[in-house]
């Protein structure tokens, strides 16, 4: 995963693009690009979509430049809100269903527990995992771990509070060393409940 600029960078440049500078805006672009890409790719596990609803992104922030309003919320928890919501209104416009193997990895190469998931096989199964958490912890873990969100850009980003967002955590990481407790005495021929 890439350093995310600073908070400070994309405050002025959004500041200029709100009194028209449309070059500061691409240049919003150009350094939010990669992650909110990231983000929307692994929610929808399509290539070509991901690409469409991405773009569609920074082309409602062009459009809402102008009612961005500090307050609080980062650069950041803005794109990826307007990402978030993209997101849950393809779902609810196709109601497809995803290919579970079209699914890219989890873990981004310089998390922890690369050290203990080394293949990508391992990655995949992880996010899987993930993936079978209730959507609301799911969405947080993805925005906390992968994206590297505070707390309070991943709030804004899903239009919580900061304390339910520390509740989805919590209950998704119990939730998700369970099931993985149960997925490793499994495959070693041994249940946790015997």
């Amino acid at each position: 995963m890439g350093k995310a600029p600073p908070e400070d960078q994309l405050i002025q440049l959004i500041a200029r693009a709100k009194e028209g500078d449309k070059r500061a805006y691409g240049r919003l672009f150009r350094l939010c690009y990669k992650d909110i890409y990231d983000y929307v790719l692994r929610r929808v596990g399509n290539v070509h979509d991901a690409e469409d609803l991405t773009m569609n992104v920074f082309t409602k922030g062009y459009a809402g430049v102008t009612s961005f309003e500090e307050r609080g919320c980062s650069v950041r928890a803005w794109f990826y809100r307007i990402a978030h919501n993209a997101v849950v209104d393809h779902f609810r416009v196709s109601r497809e269903s995803v290919d579970i193997d079209e699914i890219p990895g989890f873990v981004s190469e310089e998390a922890a527990i690369e050290d203990v998931l080394s293949s990508k096989a391992e990655r995949a199964w992880l996010y899987r995992e993930v993936l079978k958490l209730p959507p609301a912890q799911t969405e947080v873990l993805i925005l906390r771990f992968m994206k590297d969100l505070s707390v309070s850009e991943t709030a804004e980003a899903l239009d919580k509070k900061e304390v339910t967002v520390r509740a989805l955590q919590f209950k998704g990481i119990k939730n998700l060393r369970e099931r993985l407790g149960r997925s490793a005495g499994s495959e070693h021929g041994y249940d946790e409940e015997q």
